[in-house]
């Protein structure tokens, strides 16, 4: 489930070289930091505590020290006018730190995850990340009413109404 959220938002990230209608690329990438957000707090409540158990202090500790980065960068984000040279700049590194992100995920974290979680720790892990991602939509779609997520489109990035 969390490998397919996470193509997803890649998807979304590259998508946004491609041009989109009418809706303009700052619009496009608000949505986008919206389900950015959203995958760091699923990340950081219930991935990081197995990457304790799992891989130890200090290999959570790198991965928390990314999933800050990818807070300061969207920060950084809504403070810089969208288009300018720094919002540029900063779009590019938060694509650059979601990328490596989710291939460390994919690629070396959740094989041994994986191995680590019995059958039943596996499916309550699932469980919980489901309704933790709900629980935060509804969250983040009562704080933003034009926030719909990826869940709710039609396989696009198009997340506005």
């Amino acid at each position: 489930m969390l490998s397919g959220k996470q193509r997803d938002l890649l998807a979304c990230f590259e998508s946004l070289d491609e041009v989109q209608g009418t809706q303009p690329l700052a619009e496009r990438v608000g949505e986008l930091l919206e389900e950015v957000r959203l995958h760091v707090r699923v990340t950081e409540r219930h991935l990081q505590p197995l990457v304790v158990r799992v891989e130890g202090h200090a290999r959570a500790l790198q991965e928390a020290e990314v999933l800050l980065a990818m807070h300061e960068l969207m920060a950084e984000l809504e403070y810089y006018p969208a288009g300018s040279l720094e919002w540029l700049a900063r779009l590019m590194a938060l694509e650059d730190a979601a990328v490596a992100h989710v291939l460390c995920l994919e690629l070396q974290l959740f094989p041994r995850l994986s191995a680590a979680l019995d059958e039943e720790e596996a499916l309550d892990l699932v469980r919980n990340v489901a309704a933790t991602r709900e629980a935060l939509w509804l969250e983040m779609r009562r704080a933003r009413p034009s926030f719909r997520g990826l869940d709710s489109s039609d396989d696009d990035c198009s997340i506005s109404p």
